[in-house]
Formats: structure tokens, sequence, C-alpha cells
């Protein structure tokens, strides 16, 4: 079996054991209270429901707080050729940026990880609409590009 198939494969049974998983955990853990499933709050669930619920969200969310810092990082550390004087007339506050972006992410990344830690319903569901809206967003964008798409293969006649 080439190696591309096997790691395929591989990524297959990971994501599926990992999504009967995740089902197994939130079912069984919300319905072990007795309550309706839609009447449930997070200090209901049991920890292996609410792991399989805020880790995902929580991993997604970090992944792109990280990449928020690690930017303003490179370009606070960056070091940069200074131009010539006669033709640098304005100052940049690019630095000044990139020190607020990397404030600004690591006190997001706080306020995630207490809020998720808290069972904080809304540290769990504003970052579950962002992603949400933006994986929509996306796949909107490629099915408009798609439609919009001409066609340049020939036709027969």
């Amino acid at each position: 079996m080439p190696r591309g198939k096997i790691w395929g494969s591989i990524a297959v049974l990971i994501s599926a054991s990992a999504g009967i998983l995740y089902f197994y955990a939130i079912y069984t853990g919300a319905g072990s209270s007795g309550k309706d499933i839609s009447s449930i709050s997070l200090n209901d669930l049991d920890n292996a429901a609410y792991a399989a619920l805020s880790i995902p969200v929580m991993a997604v969310s970090l992944a792109v707080i990280s990449t928020g810092f690690w930017i303003g990082w490179t370009i606070l550390t960056i070091k940069v050729v200074q131009p010539m004087p006669e033709l640098s007339v304005k100052k940049s506050h690019s630095r000044v940026k990139a020190l607020i972006l990397c404030l600004a992410s690591i006190s997001l990344a706080v306020i995630l990880v207490y809020g998720i830690y808290t069972r904080n319903f809304w540290s769990l569901a504003v970052p579950s609409t962002l992603i949400t809206l933006v994986i929509l967003g996306a796949v909107f964008w490629v099915g408009i590009a798609i439609i919009s798409a001409r066609s340049t293969i020939g036709h027969k006649k």
C-alpha cells in the first residue's frame, strides 16, 4: 500500500475514533443527569462530557490567539534596516501596535482558559460562534467562487 494511502487511512481512523468518542462523551455525560439534553447547563455535565465540548473549542481558539501573538512578536522583535533619515519623515508605530497585539493575545488566552476552567457558558459560546461563522463564510465564499467561475473547457457542438 502506498505511503499516502497509509497516512490517509490513519487520518480516517483517528478522526472517526475521535468523533465516536466525542458523541459518546457528550451524550452519556449529558444523559447521566436524567434531564432532557436541551435543558442541561454546563455545570450539569460530567467531566468527560465537558472536556469533549471544551477541549476542541479551546484548542482552535488558542491556535488562533497564538497566531496573533506570533505575528505581534515577529513584528516586535524583527531587525529592520533603518531608511535614510531624509526619506523617512513620519514615525512608525508598528512596534507599539505589535506590543498591544501581544498583550491582547495573552489577555484573551488567559480569559478563555479561565472561563473554560470555571465552566462559563460564554467562554464556549463566543469562540464557537466565531469559528462557525468563519467556516460558514469560507464555505459561502467558495460556493460563490464555484458558481461564478467561467468554464474554460470547450463545449462539444
